[in-house]
């Protein structure tokens, strides 16, 4: 294996870990927001969703992983660009 697949990998371990990290950090959250609170439902950017360990878990893992997706293909474009391929 090259160095470069190598990097690949641990590109890709680090996105999955910190995406389910994401979603982990969202069901507890909407665990405890439903629970402690009595919080029954959340609008964000005029989308309104209840406020479930489920829904909590998928806005976390889309938002970050959209995030995250975006920055590595702005990031691969930009070391093309430095590396004169484009």
């Amino acid at each position: 294996m090259t160095d470069d697949q190598s990097g690949r990998h641990v590109v890709v371990g680090g996105f999955l870990t910190i995406v389910a990290v994401a979603g982990l950090s969202g069901a507890a959250l909407g665990y405890a927001l439903s629970d402690r609170t009595g919080l029954e439902e959340v609008t964000v950017l005029s989308i309104t969703f209840t406020v479930t360990p489920t829904s909590l878990a998928l806005y976390g893992v889309v938002a970050v992983g959209t995030f995250l997706a975006t920055l590595l293909l702005v990031l691969t474009a930009v070391s093309r660009f430095d590396d004169g391929t484009i």
